[in-house]
């Protein structure tokens, strides 16, 4: 008997079942509860989750794509490992957009604005207080689509997005050396340079924010070394 697939899904029938098993296979990888060389079986998950195989073989290519799942002709799907080379060219692509909506914020920036970006720190705080490591991931993400958002740029927002996709198990791993409460401080400094009208200042917050998962790639990888390659 198969062993449990870790897939949490319940399908909702008015929606496109393809996108539904996109996202569940794709957040199940990106907080690693799939880990690198997990195999992705289309009659399992269709067992699993009791539909055909056109949808699932649908979300498959559209997260091999993504480069987050392996596909090998004659042997089968497998989610693909962290690939180091990947991760500093979409790093720059994020780097490059967020950079950009920023620009733009700063230029509409008011205390409205403020006091929402600020709300979702206060909620990250309290995820971080109840150890509620996947709340804060979410509230992580909800912070920078905050910007994107408030400019009505929601097509940038998906462009980072596909950018994150395969940086995303980095930021999990830099969970586990301490990074959190420092998320949240790094955070609040974009906000109280944008408060100040200093964009320059913003731009150096945002810039040492994101930049700090390139600098802590050594130590993850050398504590998560079945995690990544070349």
């Amino acid at each position: 008997m198969d062993e449990p697939l870790q897939l949490s899904i319940e399908l909702d029938r008015r929606k496109p079942v393809s996108d539904q098993i996109y996202t569940a296979l794709r957040q199940a990888i990106i907080t690693l509860e799939l880990p690198p060389s997990t195999p992705i079986s289309e009659n399992r998950i269709c067992r699993h989750i009791g539909v055909s195989r056109t949808p699932v073989r649908e979300a498959i290519i559209r997260l091999a794509e993504e480069e987050l799942i392996d596909v090998f002709p004659q042997q089968g799907s497998f989610v693909s490992a962290i690939k180091v080379s990947k991760i500093r060219e979409s790093h720059f692509t994020r780097k490059c957009l967020e950079l950009g909506i920023l620009g733009k914020v700063a230029e509409h920036w008011s205390p409205e604005l403020s006091t929402e970006a600020r709300k979702i720190l206060a909620r990250q705080e309290h995820a971080l207080s109840l150890d509620d490591k996947e709340l804060f991931h979410f509230l992580d993400e909800e912070f920078h689509k905050f910007f994107s958002e408030s400019v009505g740029y929601r097509g940038v927002w998906n462009a980072i997005q596909g950018a994150k996709a395969r940086v995303d198990r980095l930021h999990r791993l830099a969970a586990i050396e301490g990074r959190l409460p420092i998320v949240i401080e790094e955070h609040r400094a974009v906000i109280d340079a944008l408060d100040r009208g200093d964009i320059s200042g913003a731009t150096a917050a945002m810039v040492y924010h994101l930049d700090r998962i390139l600098a802590l790639l050594d130590l993850i990888i050398e504590h998560n070394k079945e995690y990544f390659a070349e």
